[in-house]
């Protein structure tokens, strides 16, 4: 019985963050937003599950733009998230995966301009569109 819990758990755990794909989350965000879907993980279910869906490949963790924590994003195998910029809301937390060609001009731009290797993926922290629209930004 306690293993079909485990599985259960996982399986959740991995749903929410499969719907959620675009955004990443704290341990502690996934704890409430998951309570907020009526889901009722643990915290020590919820690290555990993260630490090893992290090891297999499923998860991707991030250094939080502030460097304090860990944020956490399903792996979507259709983004080779080394090499592309990422736009991060700072309100809602959505991530998106700037696969854009001018994007690479603007890496090459930044080297033989500046002199500045961009190494891997690079973060840009700003509003998204929804957010700015409700925050009457734009």
């Amino acid at each position: 019985m306690r293993n079909e819990y485990k599985t259960d758990s996982k399986k959740s755990l991995l749903d929410f963050m499969v719907r959620h794909r675009d955004r990443h989350f704290t341990v502690d965000e996934i704890i409430k937003e998951m309570k907020d879907e009526g889901l009722s993980p643990s915290k020590s279910t919820v690290y555990r599950l993260v630490s090893r869906l992290t090891s297999d490949g499923t998860l991707r963790r991030f250094e939080s733009p502030d460097k304090d924590r860990f944020v956490y994003q399903y792996a979507s195998f259709e983004h080779d998230c080394e090499m592309h910029f990422h736009l991060k809301c700072v309100s809602c937390g959505k991530l998106v995966h700037m696969e854009c060609e001018k994007m690479s001009h603007l890496r090459e731009h930044i080297l033989s301009d500046h002199g500045f290797l961009i190494g891997g993926s690079a973060m840009i922290n700003g509003v998204c569109f929804e957010c700015s629209s409700k925050e009457g930004v734009l």
